[in-house]
């Protein structure tokens, strides 16, 4: 049965080293890393980890959000956890360190629940945020929808260059079909008739 410590820093820059001291302080038995972030679980040092541990074993983290920032991922990883028999330690949740392994396991799914719902019920407010303000942007004849991928305008330079070498295919008949013409550009009918429409308002 061993201690497995897991760390992780959003960016290169950052320094793992208060992480690595608790771990020094626990003695932990391995200890895994990564300097990525923590929007999902494509992560070296993690699947590593995932890999390395065994029944019986205990994985331990400073905090949840060390494991992920995104709820559904922590929830699928304790689900893991649980199903490898492997017992999670988050250091900065000392209420789940009674002593009681069904009593912490409770406490811990406990607080994976809260932060689902307050995960949820901010993004809820988000959209809710959202569709106020294009409401008031519409009343206030500024709302423009959303931004075009293939325009003059658009925000990325690949759209851009796109949307010009349609423009002038098109105005010199430089073209056999319209359907050669999309996949030119790689791109779908749709997003061409939508340009084409644009192009001959």
């Amino acid at each position: 049965m061993a201690l497995i410590f897991y760390t992780r820093v959003s960016t290169k820059d950052q320094n793992l080293e208060r992480q690595l001291y608790r771990a020094k302080q626990v003695k932990a038995d391995k200890i895994f890393a990564d300097k990525k972030s923590g929007k999902n679980t494509e992560r070296i040092g993690l699947k590593e980890m995932i890999s390395y541990i065994r029944e019986g074993d205990t994985v331990e983290v400073v905090s949840l959000d060390r494991l992920s920032r995104n709820y559904n991922d922590i929830k699928s990883l304790v689900q893991l956890f649980k199903e490898k028999k492997v017992r999670l330690i988050v250091d900065d949740l000392p209420i789940t360190h009674t002593g009681n392994d069904l009593v912490d396991d409770f406490l811990l799914d406990m607080m994976i629940s809260l932060m689902g719902f307050v995960a949820e019920n901010e993004r809820q407010k988000i959209r809710e945020r959202q569709r106020q303000g294009i409401v008031r942007a519409k009343q206030n004849g500024k709302y423009k929808g959303r931004s075009k991928k293939y325009s003059p305008t658009s925000t990325s330079r690949e759209g851009r260059l796109v949307y010009q070498g349609i423009v002038n295919d098109y105005h010199t008949n430089n073209y056999e079909t319209k359907v050669q013409l999309a996949k030119k550009y790689g791109i779908s009918r749709q997003q061409l008739y939508r340009i084409l429409q644009n192009i001959t308002k």
